[in-house]
């Protein structure tokens, strides 16, 4: 059975509290923060294009930086050995290049020039030293005097001397004393035994007959040279014990002397033993030496890939002397190679030459300001002194090609360029 109420008891519906609300209020809080992160991060985007592109602009802080004071930065894309220039940096630096030159390594006309140095012949040269131990009295000569064959240098003390000259004096009466009877063959024997004795500590015959005359013996001992020439070194002083075999002077016959000359070893075809050869040395630029081939050393210079050719040279005037630096030129018969078809050389300024401890380096141009270090072997065109000495030119071995342009002025510039640049790098 339905019961009506009355109109006015109907139940309202709840109104809805504010509670009711607050799922409804977060969801909308959340749109609207959705909202406005999208339109940030659309904001955000051209600003960080912005950015991007400002730092492609800067350089790197890695990069050494060319100020208006014209300092290098380094080659971007290349190694650590390349550096690059800006204008303003070239300008200061006053930068020059010159090419690699190639050349015939030999010349038809003038033949193969090559250094040289001269040196004593090792068959004219004698030690002057003591057969037996002593003290050196005193010296005859001293380094520079000439000196000829069994000329006394100086005089030596030893008891072993002077107890082989009473032997012999000794030796001689008893064959005196006994000649005519059956002991004078012995004795004779021992006065022969003597003598020898004598002779092979090195005194001289007219010591040995003053002995066996019975004379004062000796208190010292002559020493002598077993050849004519100049005392070239002394090797010790007056009062030094001497040891038997000690060197006391060196010796030497200057009158033939052997000069060295360096071939190098694409040069080594053109020489040969018995090839006439020309010597100059800057002391007297305007006289010639003449000599010959003697021989040729076996083994090669592994440091300057030359061979030593020993060149005979007769020296009346004594004005080669060892130690001095020469040019020499060999005779070479024309030959294809000789006509320019064969070895060919390089050779750099020698201003252009960079050291760095024992390694040497140019700056080889590679572009506009650019440049490239390089290491290089080289050696002198001519030795220092040499009368062709006269332009710093030495001969690349490795390193460079023809026509290539190295730096002959401003390479200190480029050094330290490429030390400011490994600095930032470390950095």
């Amino acid at each position: 059975m339905t019961i009506l109420m009355p109109q006015s008891h109907k139940r309202r519906a709840p109104r809805p509290s504010a509670n009711s609300h607050r799922p409804q209020q977060a969801l909308t809080l959340l749109l609207l923060l959705a909202l406005m992160g999208s339109a940030a991060c659309n904001d955000e985007a051209p600003a960080s294009a912005a950015r991007a592109t400002s730092a492609q602009a800067e350089p790197s802080a890695r990069e050494p930086l060319a100020d208006e004071a014209g300092e290098a930065h380094g080659d971007e894309h290349g190694p650590s050995d390349r550096v690059t220039l800006t204008e303003a940096a070239f300008r200061t630096a006053q930068i020059e290049v010159l090419p690699v030159l190639s050349a015939a390594a030999v010349d038809a006309a003038n033949g193969l020039e090559v250094p040289g140095q001269v040196e004593l012949d090792p068959r004219r040269v004698a030690l002057v030293s003591s057969r037996i131990a002593g003290r050196l009295e005193r010296l005859s000569v001293v380094e520079g005097d000439r000196v000829s064959a069994g000329q006394s240098v100086g005089a030596l003390f030893s008891p072993e001397y002077l107890t082989a000259q009473l032997d012999l004096t000794q030796a001689t009466r008893r064959v005196e004393v006994l000649s005519g009877t059956t002991d004078e063959t012995g004795a004779r024997a021992l006065a022969d035994a003597a003598r020898r004795r004598l002779r092979l500590i090195g005194a001289s015959e007219a010591e040995i007959a003053r002995a066996a005359a019975g004379g004062e013996p000796a208190s010292t001992m002559s020493l002598r040279s077993s050849i004519g020439g100049s005392v070239v070194e002394a090797h010790v002083l007056p009062g030094a014990a001497v040891e038997a075999g000690a060197p006391v002077f060196t010796v030497a016959d200057l009158s033939v002397i052997d000069v060295v000359a360096e071939v190098p070893e694409r040069n080594l075809p053109q020489v040969r033993t018995g090839q006439r050869a020309t010597i100059s040395i800057a002391a007297f630029p305007d006289l010639r030496f003449e000599g010959h081939v003697e021989r040729l050393r076996d083994a090669l210079n592994a440091e300057t890939r030359t061979l030593q050719a020993v060149i005979h040279v007769p020296n009346g005037s004594r004005r080669l002397r060892p130690g001095m630096f020469a040019t020499v030129r060999l005779d070479v018969p024309v030959t294809p190679t000789s006509r320019g078809d064969g070895a060919r050389t390089l050779t750099i300024p020698e201003s252009a030459i960079v050291t760095d401890g024992e390694r040497r380096f140019v700056f080889v141009e590679t572009g506009l300001r650019s440049y490239e270090r390089r290491e290089v072997r080289t050696m002198p065109l001519a030795p220092p002194g040499s009368s062709t000495q006269r332009t710093a030119t030495v001969i690349v071995q490795d390193g460079l090609r023809a026509g290539e342009r190295v730096v002959v002025r401003g390479a200190f510039t480029l050094k330290s360029e490429l030390a400011k640049a490994s600095l930032s790098d470390e950095h």
